[in-house]
C-alpha cells in the first residue's frame, strides 16, 4: 500500500471501483460471511454456554452481514444444540441476511429422536448430506464429517455398529479422538472428494473444502480420519484451505502449505460473539474477524 495511503482509503477506492463494474487491482476472488456453531436450544445455560442467547447474536451478526453487500454466507455445522423443534426456531433468521447461507452438518444437529434424523439434510435446505457449489470461479466442497459416527444413525443400525466399532479400534490405539461427539469420512465420500478435486484441478478452480470437524490440530476434536482426508486435499493444487467448526476456542494449523482453520463458535456468554467476513485472494485469505474471532491475513500455498 502506498505512502499515505490508508486501509479505509484503499477500501473506499476498491469499493468505488467495484461499483463502477471494474476489479480492484488486487481484489478479491470472492468474499462471504462465515458463522459455525451457533447451537440453539430453548434451554438453561451450561457453564458458559448461554443457549438462547444464540438468536440474538445470530441477529446482530446477520444485521452486520447484510451491510458487506455478499454474494452468501457459510455455516459449519451445529445449528442446533437438541431438539428438532430448534430449527424452526433458528433458521428463519438467516433470512435478513438478503442472500444464500450454505449449511452443512454437524454432530449436535443429530442430538434428536432417531426418526427424526433423516429429516434434518431437508430442514437445513441442503441438497444431500455433502455436495459443491460454486461462485465466482471458486469450487465450496461441503463434506459431511458425521458420515461415520455414533450419532447419526438409528441405533441399532449397520452405521451405527459399525461407527462404535471404528471408535472402539482408535480408542485401543490411544488416540484422544475416540470419542463419541467426533466422526468421519466414509470411503465413498473420500473417493467422491478425490473426484470434486481433480475436477477443480481441471477447471483451473480455486477450492476451499469445508466440514464440522477439524483435520488439525491433533488436539481431540479432529475426525476420526482426519489424515486420509487431509491426504486427498493437499495432493490437488486447487486445495486453497480447509474450514470448520466444532472445537469452539477455534485453531488454525497447516499441513504441506495447507491452511486449517477452525472458527470459533457464536454460543456461550450474552453478548460475546464470533463470526467473520472472509476475502479469498489469489495468494491469500484475508479474515476480518468480528468478536472473539480476530482479524488477520492467511498466506495460501503456492503449488
Amino acid at each position: 500500500m502506498g505512502k499515505g495511503m490508508t486501509r479505509r482509503r484503499f477500501l473506499a477506492l476498491s469499493a468505488a471501483a467495484t461499483a463502477r463494474g471494474e476489479e480492484p487491482a488486487d481484489g478479491p476472488l470472492v468474499s462471504f460471511g462465515l458463522l459455525t456453531d451457533v447451537q440453539y436450544a430453548d434451554a438453561e445455560p451450561e457453564g458458559e454456554r448461554h443457549y438462547r442467547e444464540s438468536i440474538p447474536k445470530l441477529e446482530a451478526a446477520v444485521k452486520d452481514l447484510a451491510k458487506e453487500n455478499l454474494p452468501f454466507s457459510l455455516h459449519l455445522g451445529d445449528l442446533i444444540d437438541r431438539d428438532f423443534s430448534s430449527f424452526a426456531a433458528v433458521s428463519p433468521r438467516f433470512a435478513g441476511l438478503g442472500h444464500p447461507v450454505r449449511q452443512l452438518l454437524g454432530n449436535h444437529d443429530y442430538t434428536l429422536a432417531d426418526a427424526e434424523k433423516t429429516k434434518v439434510v431437508e430442514t437445513l435446505g441442503m441438497p444431500a448430506d455433502y455436495y459443491v457449489f460454486r461462485v465466482s470461479g471458486v469450487r465450496f466442497v461441503m463434506l459431511d464429517t458425521n458420515d461415520l459416527s455414533t450419532y447419526k444413525y438409528p441405533k441399532g443400525s449397520a452405521q451405527e455398529l459399525e461407527a462404535k466399532a471404528m471408535m472402539k479400534q482408535l480408542a485401543s490405539e490411544g488416540l484422544m479422538n475416540a470419542v463419541s461427539w467426533n466422526g468421519g469420512v466414509s470411503p465413498t465420500q473420500l473417493a467422491w472428494l478425490e473426484k470434486e478435486l481433480t475436477s477443480a484441478d481441471e477447471a483451473g478452480e480455486p477450492a476451499i473444502v469445508c466440514g464440522h470437524h477439524p483435520l488439525l490440530p491433533e488436539e481431540g476434536h479432529h475426525a476420526w480420519n482426519s489424515r486420509d482426508i487431509l491426504d486427498v486435499i493437499v495432493r490437488h493444487k486447487s486445495s486453497s484451505a480447509y474450514f470448520c467448526g466444532h472445537n469452539h476456542a477455534g485453531a488454525q494449523a497447516e499441513f504441506k502449505g495447507l491452511p486449517c482453520i477452525t472458527f470459533k463458535s457464536i454460543l456461550h456468554e450474552p453478548g460475546v460473539t464470533a463470526y467473520s467476513v472472509v476475502r479469498l485472494f489469489k495468494d491469500r485469505l484475508v479474515i476480518e474477524g468480528r468478536g472473539r474471532e480476530k482479524s488477520r491475513e492467511v498466506p495460501l500455498r503456492t503449488v
